[in-house]
């Protein structure tokens, strides 16, 4: 099974690759297009009180965090394409054996077929650890940073209906796997794909009606040969009053229908119905405060073996002293209480674990190029039945942007 994933890995790089390639050269021949190479490099000095966010055996430590970027853009009037590359190299002090690397690549492509018409992809390549990533941070404690891969493709096509109807159908695709240096296994490798249909009606220039069909596959990599069917609907509503104001929301239901061999007999099926619901908001108060908010219940894959229903919600709000200082604050949280359904699946049985992370940056642009940042960062995370664990993070950033390099090509 290892081999075949690892050749998955390779063809949906690949994919990625080609996909892009195919964007570029499908546009009309002679057609000048404008491209953009953007690059920057960051510094980071980190202090962890409680690095690994265990509740025992804690880890204080200081580090370095190194992160190199590089962007790509190609641009012309019916098509866009960006590439986005980012390699994280962490040390840390006294701890050689936490140090580790890691890469990302982002891959975004659009193209105009007609007046009414769109087609758009987007892959990712995340190599990483969960030291430097809040990847699926709900579940178990980890005794060790895990490193994992995880890389996913998604194509979409958009048709206008009408002035005022749109249909979009988009698939996905996501393999992720971990890897452990103890020989304790702490997560399980899982496959996640499927397909959804949306459609949107405008009422007005300020207001929009939404519906979602959607069905999802996922499958972890265990003895007793799981896979969780789920076959979804969303209604929602959008709002935009004005350019500084955008409300939305949209609630539905699930089905989930899980299969597992057991060992010796034939295996049965279990159902569930649970609920939906997702909450987004943007507000710009003036030119120098601006909020998101997040809320969202519904079931993810997790790196522990199976479907989880989470609660998630994030908070972040901008304020702009002046030309060269602003201060943000960000806050997220999660957590896998099912309180709309009956719990009777997507729970760990682990139990009720929660986490949240919550603290403020300040940024002062240096100069044009050059960026100071400032953080401070509490995390916090607890399960019923391992208990709680609190990490105290400090960070300074200086950051500097290369010049861009702008040419036009075909």
């Amino acid at each position: 099974m290892t081999a075949r994933r690892g050749a998955r890995r390779i063809y949906g790089g690949s994919a990625l690759i080609g996909f892009l390639v195919g964007i570029c050269l499908a546009s009309k021949a002679g057609l000048a297009q404008d491209w953009t190479l953007s690059s920057q490099i960051s510094q980071r000095g980190t202090y962890n009180s409680n690095l690994l966010l265990t509740p025992k055996d804690k880890i204080s430590a200081f580090g370095s965090l190194t992160i190199p970027e590089l962007t790509l853009q190609r641009n012309s009037p019916t098509s866009n394409v960006t590439l986005d590359g980012k390699f994280k190299f962490a040390e840390y002090f006294g701890h050689s054996d936490l140090n580790s690397d890691g890469q990302i690549i982002n891959g975004s492509a659009t193209k105009q077929l007609s007046d009414r018409s769109t087609v758009s992809f987007q892959g990712d390549f995340n190599r990483d650890t969960t030291l430097t990533s809040d990847q699926d941070i709900d579940g178990r404690f980890l005794t060790e940073p895990l490193r994992f891969i995880t890389w996913d493709a998604a194509p979409s096509y958009a048709l206008q209906l009408s002035p005022i109807d749109t249909l979009t159908w988009s698939g996905s695709y996501q393999s992720t796997s971990y890897k452990s240096t103890s020989t304790s296994t702490q997560k399980t490798d899982y496959q996640y794909y499927g397909t959804s249909l949306d459609y949107e009606h405008q009422l007005s220039e300020l207001a929009q009606i939404t519906g979602s069909l959607s069905y999802f596959r996922f499958v972890p990599d265990d003895l007793l040969n799981t896979r969780e069917d789920i076959y979804g609907g969303l209604v929602g509503y959008r709002y935009t009053p004005s350019e500084r104001f955008l409300i939305s929301g949209q609630v539905g239901l699930d089905y989930n229908v899980t299969h597992a061999d057991e060992i010796g007999n034939s295996g049965g099926d279990s159902t569930d119905i649970g609920y939906r619901v997702k909450f987004n908001m943007s507000y710009a108060v003036n030119d120098q405060t601006s909020a998101l908010f997040a809320l969202s219940h519904d079931v993810e894959p997790s790196g522990d073996g199976r479907l989880e229903t989470r609660n998630r919600g994030t908070l972040t709000v901008n304020y702009k002293f002046g030309e060269r200082t602003s201060v943000k604050l960000d806050a997220t949280y999660s957590d896998n209480q099912d309180y709309f359904g009956s719990g009777s699946s997507g729970q760990a049985s682990e139990g009720l674990s929660r986490y949240f992370a919550v603290g403020p940056t300040v940024s002062w642009n240096l100069l044009e190029d050059l960026t100071l940042e400032a953080t401070y960062q509490l995390r916090h995370k607890m399960t019923e039945t391992e208990g709680s664990a609190t990490d105290n993070a400090a960070f300074v950033t200086l950051r500097y942007a290369l010049p861009d390099l702008d040419w036009s090509g075909f």
